[in-house]
């Protein structure tokens, strides 16, 4: 049996100890969608609280916790109204914190949770098995079993990002969980729970570590808890921990389809990087010149490429590879073959980079009007970082211990000054271990998850830190492609690098189907996203915009050493231009509402897939469909979404024609293709 999918009777616990249910009512969303001969729970919307057993006892027996609103909290705002609670314990001690949203425009609320030690000379009794949320749902009519959904996660397999489903069936329960360190990837805490066909939930959980989260269908109710994987601590005098933040929107009344474009544009509106002006940061399409390895020269050869041929790519990407003590590198591979040994050494190397800096390519790109991009990975270091010399408490196995605030200042000193001096327009964090481990052999037997805890506050606090002083960069989250994304990081930071499979050629087709399902299945939580090109062939359309996102990256030098090895032909040129040129075209309408135009696709090569992005306040959009190389239709028929009744379009078909055609047929398009084809189509109002 799957360790992370075990389906039991409801009675197992959920973290190890026996199950005393807490179940608040969410009765702002549940109710919405009770079906005849549920059970609704009789309890007001402020009767929502995190749980946990404190010293053994449940925190909702009588006397065990006081509960209080917090003076002042409450604040409306255009978006959403917001109040705190907070639960006491007994002892005075150990305070929950409850921070609350209920967003206007959507059937969502939002929770994050804090514990504080009131006390300034006695630690807290034991919080074991916390749940940052246990709620309540209906459940349809007995017979029907309710449905949950969930993607698998990036393990940098041919099925990252597939669709799963787990029918709920009474008395049994399902647990999801990841418990190395990295949020996404056993699944994408994106967890959707279908009541009915037409009815449901999407909880999102926001923590960049290990989560867990259980689902059980009592046969009345079908009760959710969700925490982190595992605790069981107490709070050091003064100690303030995070816990995992949960987003629980409700599906009323809609197909999941329409629901995940109502959760794509609440994403849009609240979970995406803004810059100073409070304008969401757009996606990026980047040329890189591999990693940090090469020669200014080469770099700055990569740029005039770029520049020569009226490439429209808007970043330059330098990758690992750069940092280090100075040392011989092999230049011609990407980010060369010994990058990983100088993490945490974030010196330049002089050996390559004769002036000590980036200054030379960062300069020149900026003076060409494109951003800059920089690599590091700040939470690991290698036995080489000079740090350890006078710091070694620093680093616990290869993990910078970010919940110790001595080395999160030393790592946001060194960063930061690293970002003001190259004006870097563009951060790139990547993440290449799992944590979980390292976490586990630091916690003691009665601090259970307080590393972790700290850690992940501790990214926090160096991401948003980043942020307040450089209010205009964009953060680029990578962690051996996309194995942490989750509310948190998505609300700060694009991903460009979802998936290491996409690294280098492939067999068949699957690079090509995996590009087409993560931007179908994952654009709905996450808008801006993309990853490498090198595996694309040249003068494969069908391979090229399969791999194409909201953002996408090319390294020159991964096809056969171009420009660092060898010139591109003409005809290679031209069509890196042409497709880029239609990359740059696409990419304004992710901004816009995204709309699937198939369900989740899998990892076969026997079906289509399809997706539309439309601007509402463009009147105008794209969409694009794939006929992979075994499907057996040879036409089928979508609805595309947001378009006007009773008008006329313009319509732009990629390698076809240029017509107007009413918005009757637009609306209800059908494509005929052949197989191992695609058809992309723009289309404006007149």
């Amino acid at each position: 049996m799957d360790r992370l999918e075990q389906m039991t009777t409801y009675t197992t616990p959920f973290d190890g100890g026996s199950l005393k249910p807490f179940f608040a009512a969410l009765v702002f969303l549940a109710a919405s969608v009770l079906q005849a001969g549920a059970q609704e729970q009789a309890c007001p919307p402020d009767a929502i609280w995190p749980t946990c057993d404190y010293d053994g006892k449940p925190a909702q027996e009588v006397g065990v916790f006081t509960k209080a609103m917090v003076p002042g909290s409450r604040t409306d705002t255009a978006r959403y109204a917001a109040e705190s609670r907070t639960m006491t314990s007994a002892d005075g001690r150990l305070q929950i914190r409850l921070d609350c949203k209920k967003y206007k425009q959507h059937a969502a609320e939002e929770y994050a949770v804090r514990l504080t030690n009131l006390s300034k000379t006695e630690p807290t009794g034991i919080a074991s098995n916390f749940r940052s949320l246990a709620l309540s749902v209906g459940k349809p009519e007995a017979g029907k079993a309710p449905v949950l959904h969930v993607l698998r996660g990036s393990t940098m397999v041919a099925t990252d990002f597939t669709p799963e489903a787990f029918a709920l069936e009474a008395g049994k329960e399902r647990v999801l969980t990841t418990t190395c360190g990295r949020s996404s990837n056993d699944y994408i805490p994106f967890l959707e729970l279908d009541i009915d066909d037409r009815n449901g939930y999407l909880i999102a959980v926001g923590w960049t570590g290990s989560w867990k989260a259980r689902f059980v269908n009592t046969g009345k109710t079908v009760d959710v808890e969700i925490g982190m994987d595992k605790t069981h601590f107490r709070l050091m005098p003064g100690e303030t921990i995070r816990q995992p933040a949960i987003l629980v929107f409700a599906r009323k009344n809609q197909t999941r389809r329409a629901f995940k474009t109502l959760v794509h544009r609440f994403m849009l509106e609240n979970k995406v990087p803004r810059d100073s002006k409070g304008q969401v940061i757009p996606p990026i399409l980047a040329v890189a010149s591999g990693g940090g390895n090469k020669t200014p020269q080469m770099m700055a050869d990569v740029l005039r490429y770029c520049v020569d041929n009226k490439m429209p790519f808007d970043t330059y990407w330098v990758d690992a590879g750069w940092c280090g003590a100075p040392h011989e590198d092999e230049l011609f591979s990407n980010c060369g073959p010994h990058w990983w040994k100088y993490v945490g050494d974030w010196r330049v190397n002089t050996t390559v980079h004769p002036t000590g800096d980036l200054l030379p390519i960062a300069d020149a790109v900026h003076k060409a009007g494109l951003k800059f991009l920089l690599w590091f990975e700040p939470e690991r270091m290698t036995d080489s970082a000079p740090i350890l010399q006078t710091h070694p408490e620093y680093r616990h196995g290869q993990l910078v211990d970010y919940g110790n605030p001595a080395a999160l200042s030393w790592i946001q000193d060194t960063v930061y000054g690293m970002i003001g001096k190259h004006k870097i327009d563009v951060y790139r964090q990547d993440f290449n271990m799992d944590p979980g481990p390292v976490w586990r052999e630091m916690d003691a037997p009665d601090r259970v998850g307080i590393a972790e805890a700290k850690h992940i506050a501790g990214l926090y606090t160096f991401l948003d830190d980043m942020r307040g002083r450089f209010p205009d960069i964009l953060q680029e989250n990578c962690a051996s492609g996309g194995r942490r994304i989750d509310l948190e990081m998505n609300a700060r930071a694009h991903v460009y690098c979802r998936s290491d499979y996409f690294i280098g050629q492939k067999p068949n087709d699957t690079a090509f189907i995996l590009g087409q399902n993560a931007t179908l299945n994952l654009t709905p939580y996450l808008p801006f996203q993309g990853c490498e090109f090198n595996c694309v062939p040249v003068n494969d359309d069908y391979a090229a915009f399969s791999i194409i996102s909201s953002g996408t990256v090319m390294t020159p030098s991964d096809f056969d050493g171009g420009i660092i090895r060898r010139a591109f032909s003409g005809d290679e040129t031209a069509w890196f231009k042409k497709v880029f040129d239609i990359a740059a075209r696409m990419r304004p309408f992710y901004m816009g509402d995204f709309y699937p135009l198939t369900d989740e696709t899998g990892a076969g090569n026997d079906v289509w897939c399809a997706w539309q992005c439309d601007r509402p306040d463009l009147k105008a959009g794209f969409a694009i469909f794939f006929r992979r190389g075994a499907a057996t239709e040879e036409s089928r028929t979508f609805q595309l979404g947001g378009i006007a009744p009773d008008a006329e379009y313009e319509l732009d078909v990629y390698g076809g024609p240029q017509k107007t055609v009413k918005s009757s047929e637009l609306e209800m398009w059908s494509a005929r293709l052949g197989q191992r084809s695609f058809q992309l189509l723009f289309y404006k109002k007149r």
